[in-house]
């Protein structure tokens, strides 16, 4: 994880926090947050616990800046990929948005951290909030922007909400709760090409 220019942090210290970042997600994500400890995402980064806490105060807080980590990745993901593209259709961008956000969040990985979240939010409410902001509420943009070339800007953020529930659909949820899901891509191609029509009808 690349913290290498967070403000105020040294080179050193940058390097210690995006370790116990690394070892919080190894930790968190094959623990849950009830049974991880700051010895054991200490021992994974490979600091002593006092750094820990120098970072985190706490472990609740830990797992938010991981949450926050792990969205901002997908958000520079999905910024590069929007990046790359040329000014083409609507119909084309969004199917390309769908995949790549389909494609992020059904990994081993993030469906872990969805379960954690989901487990601990009512909790940790900043952990809900941390999550929406930098995770579905930033994905909701990337397909409002595309939706705007086409509808004014009210019509385009409804739509981009749609776009999104659409392409994740049954298929995430089924995945999110540890169902066996019979020809994924096959499933998420069909939601994928729904949800690009509904957006642009």
């Amino acid at each position: 994880m690349d913290n290498s220019s967070l403000p105020g942090l040294t080179p050193l210290q940058c390097r210690k926090r995006s370790a116990i970042l690394d070892g919080a997600k190894t930790v968190f994500l094959r623990e849950g947050f009830g049974l991880a400890t700051m010895d054991d995402v200490a021992s994974a980064a490979g600091v002593g616990k006092q750094t820990v806490y120098r970072h985190f105060k706490s472990k609740e807080a830990l797992f938010v800046g991981l949450v926050s980590e792990m969205c901002a990745q997908v958000g520079v993901l999905l910024a590069s990929a929007q990046g790359e593209q040329t000014d083409g259709a609507p119909e084309v961008e969004l199917r390309e948005l769908g995949w790549l956000l389909a494609r992020s969040l059904i990994t081993p990985d993030y469906l872990r951290l969805y379960r954690a979240i989901v487990a601990e939010a009512e909790r940790l409410p900043e952990l809900g909030q941390v999550f929406f902001e930098n995770g579905a509420k930033v994905v909701r943009a990337f397909a409002a922007k595309i939706l705007r070339k086409r509808f004014d800007e009210s019509t385009a953020a409804l739509r981009a909400a749609t776009f999104v529930q659409l392409v994740l659909g049954d298929a995430y949820l089924e995945l999110s709760i540890g169902y066996a899901v019979p020809d994924v891509d096959a499933r998420f191609a069909l939601q994928i090409e729904e949800a690009v029509a509904v957006a642009l009808r």
